[in-house]
């Protein structure tokens, strides 16, 4: 029983050397191991320096080091879905119908993890007003296929990619670097940045709207509106990267019903006929270009 022995020999240690930890160092946010029935809590606040593992215990010793936010960005997006409204368009926004609904038709767990946000963000109005979910991944700057990290994150009318609390920029907790940043969306297709774009810990605005040279695939992989903005293509209902002659049929048999669904291509809470048509249909052959 050396677990037994070794208290024993720490509880006679500090009785004959008379020591007390004030109460305010002791920090409950460590972590906790158990053996033999036995749970042991542990944290003090030092550096880690040691850890010990057996084939029934592992036990460290040393204080947590809180992890700080290395990184923050801004992307800039907008959606050709959203980005049709005639009346919004020339405001240079995107309707923002799936937030306005009632009840509202986003969910508050993001349809591409388990990322949450309070139902409260969604009764901002005007530019800042939701739209939807989006998905953002840092990649490698020497090699684009290897997501270094990724989150959920709420796109709003007026193009920020912001946190889940649906205000700030988003935090990536990764070294200051530079990363190619890729986007996507539940029935678009994915666009990512043409080259490596250096982050730090203060925030950096990377605006994917109003130049083609900053698009990996530049007007391939995009669309432009009538107000001139450049946007995710719609359509790829799958989504798979591909817009294909089965994602125009399988939007077929939604027509007529309303919700978040991915068939509901400019994303007004409804799919209609015109969706199809005049989004879907048009865009078939496009693919996404990383």
């Amino acid at each position: 029983m050396r677990i037994l022995y070794t208290l024993a020999f720490f509880s006679i240690f500090c009785a004959s050397n008379a020591q007390s930890i004030d109460r305010f160092s002791i920090d409950s946010g460590g972590t906790s191991t158990s053996a033999g029935g036995i749970q042991i809590v542990y944290t003090i606040g030092e550096v880690h320096v040691a850890e010990r593992t057996s084939a029934t215990l592992s036990l460290s010793e040393g204080f947590i080091v809180p992890q700080s936010v290395s990184i923050r960005v801004n992307p800039i997006v907008f959606l050709q879905g959203p980005g049709t409204d005639p009346f919004a368009g020339e405001l240079g926004l995107m309707r923002d119908n799936l937030r306005s609904a009632d009840p509202v038709l986003i969910p508050t767990t993001s349809p591409y993890d388990s990322s949450i946000c309070d139902a409260s963000v969604f009764s901002v109005t005007g530019e800042n007003a939701i739209v939807d979910w989006v998905f953002v991944e840092l990649r490698d700057a020497t090699d684009p296929s290897v997501i270094v990290a990724s989150q959920s994150a709420l796109l709003q009318r007026d193009g920020d990619v912001v946190s889940s609390d649906g205000s700030t920029s988003l935090q990536f907790s990764i070294p200051e670097s530079s990363y190619y940043i890729a986007i996507t969306h539940r029935n678009h297709l994915g666009i990512l940045s043409a080259n490596p774009v250096a982050l730090d810990n203060t925030t950096t605005m990377v605006d994917m709207t109003q130049n083609l040279s900053s698009i990996s695939g530049g007007s391939l992989a995009v669309v432009q509106l009538t107000n001139g903005q450049y946007a995710l293509i719609a359509g790829d209902v799958t989504p798979d990267g591909q817009i294909l002659t089965t994602d125009y049929l399988n939007s077929l048999p939604s027509i007529g019903l309303s919700g978040y669904l991915t068939t509901d291509v400019n994303m007004d809470g409804q799919v209609l006929n015109t969706d199809i048509l005049l989004l879907t249909l048009p865009n078939v052959g496009r693919s996404q270009q990383y």
